[in-house]
C-alpha cells in the first residue's frame, strides 16, 4: 500500500486454488480484467480524477482475485 505509482502500470495475476489481495495506494486508479473459472474477482477501489491507472489482468480458476 505503501508503493509511488506515478504512471501507468500493469500487474498479471494468476490465482489457482487459492486467493490473491492487492493492497494499493488511495491516489490510483484500477482497471480489472480476469477471466474466472469456478472463481471470481473485484475490486472495491474507488475511482480517482487525474490518477495514473494500474491495469490487472488476471486468470482465476477455483481461487479468486480482490483488489482493495
Amino acid at each position: 500500500r505503501d508503493a509511488v505509482i506515478e504512471q501507468d502500470c500493469a500487474i498479471n495475476v494468476c490465482a489457482v486454488f487459492g486467493g490473491i489481495d492487492i493492497l494499493v495506494p488511495d491516489n490510483v486508479n484500477v482497471k480489472l480484467s480476469a477471466t474466472s473459472i469456478f472463481g471470481g474477482s473485484s475490486n472495491k477501489k474507488a475511482s480517482q480524477k487525474d490518477a495514473p491507472t494500474l491495469y490487472i489482468n488476471g486468470l482465476c480458476m477455483f481461487g479468486g482475485v480482490e483488489v482493495k
